[in-house]
């Protein structure tokens, strides 16, 4: 590939979207506009039409992928193995399923014991999404670590977001009947998102008759755990937080930031990450976040954090209680700009880490 700058390469992404999973439809969205920012040579990305219409974000990025007889006019296959005869760049999200067997079924664990061990033994290269998740490849695929290689993706931002507008706060607050003072917490309702603990701290806080408000959005439903969205309700019936609590449903990405601009504090309680998208978010936005105390969240490393055990709920009770009685729920105005003039820069490396991993996987 020695005069591979004049060239444009085809690289194929074969996956079954779907809107149940928003973190990786705006993954993917972010990875191709960064693609887009690089020159030299010109990659682009083709995509088989997604079936559902929260995916067909994508088509706006990239361009149709036609399969005829299991082929397509690509020169390599990233994020999926299925072209068996083109390069391939397989990509381990995280290793979750490992380290917390109780999230899936049996079925699911033998799914992705043999997917990831697949991926392993027969892709060119291995994506990782963090440091933390290379060392588990490490770990746990010793014979094959030497192919892993860590893309950190960023959370790409429409310029809207940071319009400091009275008007948006207010228009924000009207539609979701807020609060003027709230918590965020953006994620799916999935178990290992530990929304658990942040109700546990409201009603420690309530016992103390601090009322504090928090913010939910995302989906209710987990796959994995069907009944779970329904005992967070009975639980919060049951400590009479009602009150305390504002669901908002799956609502646009826009709304989502607004959201996020204007509270008090973004917060992510998870059990498990590869690379939170809400923590990148937050670095993009310039917006202070309250977070488990991960690796991978600390490999992050998003400025203004408050970090706590997820499984102690008067630990993050405490950081709420001071946030709620000491800050405004408003901009961080200072880390907004700073995000913004960092902006352009992290995008740009995040297309060219991803520019060297295709090249190199072309050479093998």
């Amino acid at each position: 590939m020695s005069d591979g700058s004049k060239k444009t390469i085809k690289v194929g992404f074969i996956f079954q979207q779907t809107s149940n999973w928003m973190g990786g439809i705006n993954y993917f969205k972010n990875l191709f506009i960064a693609m887009s920012k690089v020159e030299s040579p010109n990659i682009v990305p083709y995509i088989l039409k997604p079936k559902d219409e929260k995916s067909n974000i994508l088509l706006d990025y990239a361009k149709i992928l036609e399969l005829v007889d299991g082929k397509a006019d690509v020169d390599i296959v990233s994020h999926s193995q299925i072209l068996k005869d083109k390069p391939d760049i397989a990509w381990l999200p995280d290793f979750q399923h490992i380290y917390l067997p109780e999230m899936f079924d049996d079925k699911d664990l033998e799914s992705r014991d043999s997917d990831f061990l697949n991926k392993a033994q027969h892709s060119g290269i291995i994506i990782l999404s963090s440091n933390d998740a290379l060392d588990d490849l490490k770990k746990f695929f010793p014979k094959y670590s030497h192919k892993g290689r860590v893309l950190n993706f960023v959370a790409i931002l429409h310029e809207d977001v940071y319009k400091k507008t009275d008007e948006i706060k207010q228009e924000t607050i009207k539609k979701f009947n807020l609060s003027e003072k709230y918590f965020y917490l953006p994620n799916q309702f999935w178990k290992h998102k530990n929304h658990k603990v942040v109700f546990e701290a409201i009603s420690v806080l309530k016992e103390q008759g601090i009322d504090i408000q928090v913010v939910f959005s995302g989906n209710t439903s987990d796959y994995r755990h069907s009944n779970h969205f329904y005992e967070l309700m009975k639980y919060a019936k049951e400590k009479n937080i009602e009150d305390n609590i504002k669901l908002v449903g799956l609502i646009d990405l826009i709304e989502v930031y607004y959201l996020m601009r204007n509270c008090i504090s973004i917060i992510n309680p998870s059990l498990f990450e590869g690379w939170s998208s809400t923590v990148e978010e937050a670095k993009s936005l310039g917006k202070n976040i309250i977070l488990s105390n991960l690796k991978v969240h600390k490999e992050q490393n998003p400025p203004c954090a408050s970090y706590f055990s997820p499984h102690n709920a008067c630990e993050l009770a405490e950081i709420l209680k001071e946030k709620w009685l000491n800050c405004k729920s408003e901009p961080d105005f200072e880390l907004e700009k700073n995000a913004q003039e960092n902006m352009k820069k992290r995008i740009i490396e995040f297309g060219k880490n991803y520019q060297k991993i295709v090249l190199e996987a072309l050479k093998k």
